[in-house]
Order: structure tokens, then sequence, then C-alpha cells
């Protein structure tokens, strides 16, 4: 009986699972579906902001394919308050906050091209005597987040129309010329001009509206103004000239960039002039001579 006791007590009835929540609690029901909305708006933002950094295209993955489908499933409330986020396919609107946050994104990436691998730390520069510019680098990556649709909320609107591609050709024997036509003036200050030889890391400035005989450079207040360069004297040689403009803010951007060929001086070279001299030099003595010796009477 003693062991019959402890077998029954030993034994234990099988637990049932929690009772299931019914609409019986509509205020605690509303409450969850309230929070879970919210949650779901926030986990939407974090995502958009982690997608950032990873790119815009990340971006653009994550908003189509995880908000679109939490819009599904809440018609009703969610789906309207995402139809701003799902717009990112034309264009991205952030906060300054989260233009900051992609613009220091992008500048590092772009900050790494200038290092070796990669590798951002002192004497690892791919050029050891060219220090990063670090007003070139943000603009570059401005340029960048435009190109993906990002535009910086607390900039203007446009800074001016587009510029037309550059044209230069070689005028003479050592000349360079570089046209160009400018678009809207907006916030353009005035155009520089660089040249350097093909394969060399860095350019040298030829030309720039800062130096008083060269205020043509300038910008005008209309569209459509066509400008002219001329470069002189350039050496035999194939060279690469770039055209830059600076607005206001102190930011500069490539107008565009080409390559031309300048060629080697027309005319005889040296061992061909020495071997014409010394051949006008022996028909001369000759002559004199044949002069010399003529009949004598």
């Amino acid at each position: 009986p003693g062991s019959d006791r402890r077998g029954l007590s030993e034994r234990r009835p099988p637990e049932l699972p929690p009772p299931q929540k019914t609409a019986a609690m509509p205020r605690h029901g509303a409450r969850r579906s309230a929070l879970g909305t919210a949650a779901a708006a926030l986990a939407a933002i974090a995502g958009l902001r982690t997608a950032f950094v990873a790119g815009p295209a990340a971006a653009r993955g994550y908003l189509r394919g995880d908000l679109v489908a939490r819009a599904a499933e809440d018609e009703g409330g969610f789906a309207s308050k995402v139809q701003d986020f799902i717009k990112v396919e034309q264009d991205i609107s952030l906060t300054p906050e989260e233009y900051a946050l992609a613009l220091d994104q992008e500048m590092e990436a772009e900050r790494k091209k200038y290092y070796i691998n990669g590798v951002v730390k002192p004497g690892n520069l791919v050029v050891p005597w060219k220090d990063v510019d670090e007003k070139e680098l943000e603009q570059s990556a401005r340029d960048n987040l435009k190109k993906n649709g990002i535009n910086d909320p607390s900039g203007p609107v446009e800074l001016g129309g587009d510029d037309s591609d550059i044209m230069v050709q070689v005028v003479g024997e050592q000349d360079v010329k570089v046209d160009w036509t400018a678009g809207e003036p907006g916030t353009k200050v005035g155009y520089i001009i660089e040249r350097k030889p093909v394969g060399a890391m860095s350019f040298q400035e030829v030309g720039s509206y800062e130096n008083q005989e060269q205020s043509f450079l300038l910008v005008k207040e209309y569209a459509g103004h066509e400008y002219t360069f001329d470069s002189q004297m350039v050496p035999p040689g194939t060279w690469t000239y770039r055209v830059l403009c600076r607005f206001r803010s102190g930011e500069i951007s490539v107008v565009d960039q080409k390559d031309v060929v300048v060629p080697e001086l027309s005319g005889m070279d040296q061992s061909t002039a020495a071997a014409g001299f010394l051949a006008a030099l022996f028909v001369a003595s000759v002559g004199s001579y044949l002069a010399d010796q003529g009949p004598t009477l």
C-alpha cells in the first residue's frame, strides 16, 4: 500500500495549454494592435536607416520588399502610412539628420579610394605627396547620392543647369583650345581649367576665374554663354584637359574632361639639318675652288 501511495503521488495529471485570448478582451487586443503598428513603423524607419549604410540600392530593396509586404497585411492603416516611403523608387526624401548620415557613409567610401587597398591610415596614400581634398571628397559624395535619387533636404533645389561637354582641339602646332557652353548660372561663381599628361596622377591649373587676366571665366548672369580658353605652347604629347566649376558654397564640380594629342613639331630633325648644313658647306667650298682655278690669260 505504501508503494502504491508513492506511485499515485508521483503521477501528475498532464498540463493543459493556457487558455487562448479571445475577443472577450477587446481593449487589450486593440492596444496590442496599435503597438504592433507603431513597432512596424519604427522598424521600417530603422531598416531604412540601416539600408543607407549599405547603399541606396539596398534601401530600395528593403522598401519594396518589406514595407510593401507590411502594407499588404494591413490595408486599412499601415498601407496609407507608407505611401510616401514607397515613392522612393523615383526619389528618396530624407530628413537632414538622415541625409548627414548617408553623406558621411558615402564620403568614407570615397575616401578609401585615395588609400592603398582602401585602408585609411597615415602614410598609406596612393599619391603620398597629394593630401585628400575634403571639399572635393564631399562634392563627389553628394554627386553620388544625387545620382541615386538622394538630395540634400537643407540645400538648394538646384545649383544650376548642367554645362555642356567640353571640346578640346589643337590649333596650329602647339596651342590647345577648350570650348564649352554654360548652363543656368544658379549659384555658380566661375570656371577653372586644369591639365595633366595622360597617366599622371594630379592635374595642374592652367586657367582660373580668380586671375585678373582671365576674368572672362567668371559665370555670366544668363545661360548659353560660349566659353573659349586657349592654352598656348603646349609640349608635344597626350594631355588630359578638364574644366571645373566653383559654387558660392565653395563646392567644386567637374564639368567634363577630354584627352588631346599635341603632335611633334614639324620640320627637319637635328640630324637632317646637320647633314644639309654640311652639304651646303661642301657645295660652297667646291664652288669657291673652281672660281679660283678659272682660266688665266
